[in-house]
């Protein structure tokens, strides 16, 4: 009798139609275009998506090369792209895509009014008048730690003003009021409520930060969810990554 159960358990796994469950670990900057996604997905697919936000650096519990680690595993990343190299024994190598662009934003409170970032000269005032300057634990919080302040020739008095937020959205900090100012990737400044979005950071500052995704080499369910890579390069993936401020690659 176990022995009929275990075959005819073989052929409904096996069966047409058969529902997939991908677990996708994906950061902050794709998040949103990923959430949106979600449902056109599995409707095209009939597979399931269990999205989980987590940062594609730091030293939060939540960061995929530490959830990684202690093998908490997931069958898609969608990350910051150059942060998949370091993983290249924890993933499939050859279902690497890169797929989009990203890009620096600075946002305030709302209701507050909006500072003038229109040129490099006056962008400097404002982060040089700043009480606190909040940016992420991530790609461009350390892009903005590391080599914008020195971009702009600010010394320790202002990098001592940076306030770093672990794990959490900037613009949810600076909603709270518990900086005037923050910087992050402006798709992700588009998620948060009570901000308004300044605007993108001057051109000579920017950084253009890549998100990519990739296949885990745990996976139990690999040719789904390469389909799933392949599907946000799609033309659906790509008019998302445009309305959620992204530049599709």
């Amino acid at each position: 009798m176990k022995k009929y159960l275990i075959m005819l358990m073989a052929l409904l796994f096996a069966a047409p139609g058969w529902s997939e469950t991908l677990r996708v670990f994906c950061s902050g900057g794709m998040y949103p275009v990923v959430e949106s996604l979600k449902a056109d997905y599995e409707k095209r697919s009939g597979n399931q998506l269990t999205l989980e936000a987590a940062p594609s650096m730091g030293d939060t519990p939540q960061a995929i090369p530490n959830r990684l680690k202690r093998h908490d595993d997931a069958d898609v990343l969608v990350m910051v792209d150059y942060a998949i190299k370091p993983l290249a024994q924890q993933v499939k190598s050859d279902t690497h895509q890169v797929l989009a662009h990203s890009w620096i934003a600075m946002a305030v409170k709302q209701g507050r009014p909006a500072p003038d970032i229109s040129s490099v000269a006056k962008f400097k005032q404002v982060l040089t008048e700043a009480s606190t300057i909040a940016v992420s634990d991530s790609a461009s919080g350390r892009y903005i730690r590391s080599e914008m302040l020195k971009k702009l020739n600010l010394g320790e008095q202002t990098a001592k003003k940076v306030r770093v937020i672990p794990a959490t959205p900037v613009g949810e900090a600076v909603a709270e009021g518990k900086a005037p100012i923050g910087f992050q990737q402006n798709s992700e400044l588009k998620a948060v409520k009570g901000i308004t979005i300044v605007g993108l950071i001057p051109p000579a500052v920017q950084q253009d930060t890549l998100y990519g995704a990739v296949v885990t080499a745990s996976s139990k369910q690999p040719q789904a969810a390469g389909d799933f890579v392949h599907y946000l390069q799609s033309d659906r993936a790509k008019a998302v990554m445009r309305d959620k401020g992204l530049t599709p690659f």
